[in-house]
């Protein structure tokens, strides 16, 4: 990469750093209330994978190690610029389900989604 495009690159991630999650004005206040629960539960907002389409967050406490790059090293959750909270579990492959959710319905399962490891069964959301 050249000198000018890791400048750019440095300040994009800046500037994203700077915005956070309340990256669209235009999405419901409940997308910094989920931030604020998520966040005080331990989540992480994901400044590297985040960008003007999605922002995304990891739990790290579901971590696993693989060299295995198509498989999800972190159970991750994502708001798109639809409105839509996705939920995909550490332990994915290519193949992996992506949950999809209202901001109410990620709260409510919330714990369930905390409480899940690599090989667990998947919960029950309904």
């Amino acid at each position: 990469m050249s000198k000018r495009s890791d400048a750019k690159k440095a300040r994009r991630k800046k500037r994203l750093a700077a915005r956070g999650p309340r990256w669209n004005p235009d999405v419901a206040d409940d997308s910094l209330v989920v931030d604020e629960v998520i966040t005080s539960r331990g989540w992480e907002f994901d400044l590297e994978n985040s960008n003007d389409e999605m922002v995304t967050w990891y739990f790290p406490p579901s971590g696993i190690s693989t060299d295995d790059e198509a498989i999800e090293t972190v159970t991750r959750i994502w708001l798109t610029t639809e409105e839509e909270w996705h939920v995909i579990f550490v332990g994915a492959g290519a193949d992996g389900i992506d949950y999809v959710f209202s901001a109410e319905a990620l709260l409510e399962h919330l714990e369930a989604i905390e409480r899940y490891r690599a090989g667990d069964p998947v919960p029950d959301f309904e």
